[in-house]
């Protein structure tokens, strides 16, 4: 049998993966087995095993995918930009609650738990890097220090994506999201353009 190539194998492996999210958004997390995601990609168990040695292997690599993708689509060139992508992410999440299901598997699996902090780190120093280029520039000026500011960021984000925040009482609006992150991060307003034109004499 030929030799298959690394990239070959790498988009087998995201086959799996996305056919597991598929399984998760119909029937949650732990009511998805092997089996139904297999049947899913139209591969075998076999094929499975020659790239994942278990079902947790699959399950990080799918959780791993989810950060990845939160990396890259939590940047903007201005505080205004990186807070619609904040916004706009959060929306993604809440039409994928599985993932909330994910978090609560991360809280006592040793593995998820370790990758899950890992990039918890990686997306609080991108995010600290960004708010100090718009602190430089002056569109933002944060009563704390970048650092901490950035952590108040996070914290004001985790906290609205919470299940507790989806009841009626306690759920948090985009818009008053918006207005948070704004507040944290000392968001410097802009004035309002004034439109340019004679006027018409009567």
């Amino acid at each position: 049998m030929p030799r298959r190539s690394p990239e070959y194998m790498d988009g087998q492996r995201r086959r799996f993966c996305e056919a597991a999210i598929r399984c998760f958004k119909l029937r949650g997390v732990v009511a998805t087995n092997l089996t139904m995601i297999c049947e899913e990609t139209g591969l075998s168990m076999g094929a499975f095993y020659k790239l994942y040695s278990s079902r947790d292997d699959l399950l990080e690599a799918v959780y791993l995918m989810r950060f990845v993708d939160r990396n890259e689509r939590l940047h903007g060139a201005t505080w205004t930009d990186l807070r619609k992508a904040m916004l706009a992410y959060r929306e993604k999440l809440a039409q994928e609650p599985f993932w909330r299901e994910m978090d609560g598997l991360a809280d006592w699996d040793s593995r998820l738990l370790k990758l899950r902090l890992r990039q918890a780190t990686i997306i609080l120093s991108q995010i600290a890097q960004q708010l100090e280029r718009y602190k430089a520039a002056g569109e933002i000026q944060p009563a704390l220090d970048v650092e901490r500011t950035a952590q108040l960021v996070s914290v004001i984000f985790d906290g609205s994506t919470s299940v507790v925040r989806q009841s009626s009482q306690l759920h948090v609006s985009g818009r008053d999201l918006s207005h948070f992150f704004d507040l944290a991060v000392g968001a410097v307003p802009t004035a309002p353009s004034r439109k340019t034109g004679r006027r018409r004499s009567a």
